[in-house]
């Protein structure tokens, strides 16, 4: 009888955790450990006809200098999905020499194709359980030193992403509807094509230091470099900070930014009479941040509060140059006793404003947008839990938060297990 490796591999790792004691199973000692959170869900989103109008001249929300109409459907869309979000399994290991400690971390992501078709209806092939890891989460190299701090190589979240937010809703919200980054570190209106407008940013090719903490102070820095430069575009990433904690209060402050993004023109744009975007524009986008945490007992808090701003080079009048806005967020999670916590949050972003050169009128009207969120969670264990998640995204009348449609609401209805091993 023929029993597919891969498959038999995974069930081996499952038996393997459950059965351990501690957080992570353990392999080969210390240098080798298995983990991962698994947080599948039954979610019931609602996309709602929202309450957009028409769009002004010189605006955002449609790039175009001739103003226009946006049109909706009237009727609700309601969809059910199986959402596995940031669902990962890793594997890390370390090595000491005496200071100086080599590691490296690797976390493959449940993906959608977890529920491919062709499990339970025909023959589950190599192809189908390899569609199980459909992307990959954090994966690196690392080298610490005793005394000064650790150098990191590879995928991972930059300095930015690290020093905030301090309150992950449940242990699920990553890439999960109730997530604030969506609103906090990102714009109501559409980016250009393949244009990445979010600060909340895990990239690959990157070098990243993470200091030791000295009296709780603590510092990092990330660079990715442009492998690809050429004379005429230079898109790197760099992004710093400073944090600081005695175990019950954080203060930490970040500065990310994008070099030659060209979130609003894109690349290869070719100009016309009609449109705000700059044809090949040089542009530097920057997001400051400033977080709070606290943590006493059961209580749980955080705030964050940033300034996103994005900018262009334009050769000409009428066209784009700028556009900035505030976003805050606030977090609140309670252990009520040890079986139920309750989790919570609020984030919004402003409409923003922008700039045109020549100084011609820009509008943001109706870029705005928010998020509120409230969570329950079911604990068997430290480990495995139930959660009931419920999350609603209100825009103005031209923004995208969460929705493909200008002024379009999300509301998000989920239940699910969390497995933490």
């Amino acid at each position: 009888m023929k029993f597919n490796r891969h498959a038999i591999g995974l069930a081996a790792l499952a038996l393997a955790s459950i059965s351990s004691q501690s957080n992570a199973m353990q392999v080969l000692g210390s240098n080798l450990e298995v983990y991962g959170t698994l947080y599948p869900e039954y979610d019931v989103t609602t996309y709602s006809d929202g309450s957009a109008t028409g769009t002004a001249n010189n605006s955002m929300q449609s790039k175009k200098l001739a103003a226009g109409n946006v049109t909706q459907s009237a009727t609700p869309v309601q969809k059910t999905q199986i959402n596995w979000s940031q669902s990962y399994v890793g594997v890390k290991g370390q090595k000491a020499f005496g200071d100086t400690s080599i590691g490296f971390d690797f976390q493959g992501v449940m993906g959608k194709n977890i529920d491919n078709s062709a499990f339970g209806q025909t023959a589950v092939t190599k192809s189908n359980v390899q569609g199980l890891f459909t992307d990959t989460r954090d994966a690196f190299v690392s080298i610490s030193q005793k005394g000064v701090g650790t150098a990191q190589f590879g995928q991972m979240d930059t300095i930015y992403k690290t020093f905030g937010n301090r309150i992950k809703m449940l242990g699920v919200d990553s890439s999960n509807f109730v997530s604030t980054s969506g609103v906090l570190s990102d714009v109501g209106w559409k980016a250009a094509s393949g244009a990445v407008t979010s600060f909340n940013t895990r990239i690959g090719n990157q070098m990243r230091f993470l200091s030791e903490e000295f009296n709780g102070f603590s510092v990092g820095y990330s660079l990715r470099p442009d492998q690809n430069r050429t004379a005429t575009t230079n898109q790197y990433l760099t992004a710093a900070g400073a944090r600081w904690t005695n175990g019950t209060f954080y203060v930490g402050v970040a500065q990310e930014v994008h070099n030659d993004y060209r979130t609003f023109s894109g690349s290869g744009v070719t100009e016309s009479a009609t449109t705000l975007q700059n044809a090949n524009p040089g542009s530097r986008d920057t997001a400051n941040r400033l977080s709070f945490g606290y943590v006493k007992d059961a209580l749980q808090l955080s705030a964050d509060f940033a300034t996103l701003q994005y900018t262009e080079n334009a050769l000409s009048n009428g066209k784009f140059t700028g556009y900035k806005t505030n976003t805050y967020q606030i977090s609140a999670e309670y252990a009520l006793n040890p079986m139920w916590t309750i989790s919570g949050n609020h984030v919004q972003s402003a409409d923003g404003t922008c700039t045109i050169s020549g100084g011609a009128a820009c509008s943001t009207a109706g870029l705005n947008g928010s998020l509120n969120s409230l969570g329950a969670k079911y604990n068997f264990d430290k480990n495995i839990g139930l959660f009931m998640l419920y999350g609603k995204n209100s825009n103005g009348t031209n923004a995208t938060f969460a929705s493909s449609a200008q002024g379009g609401n999300v509301t998000n209805i989920a239940a699910g297990l969390l497995l933490v091993f």
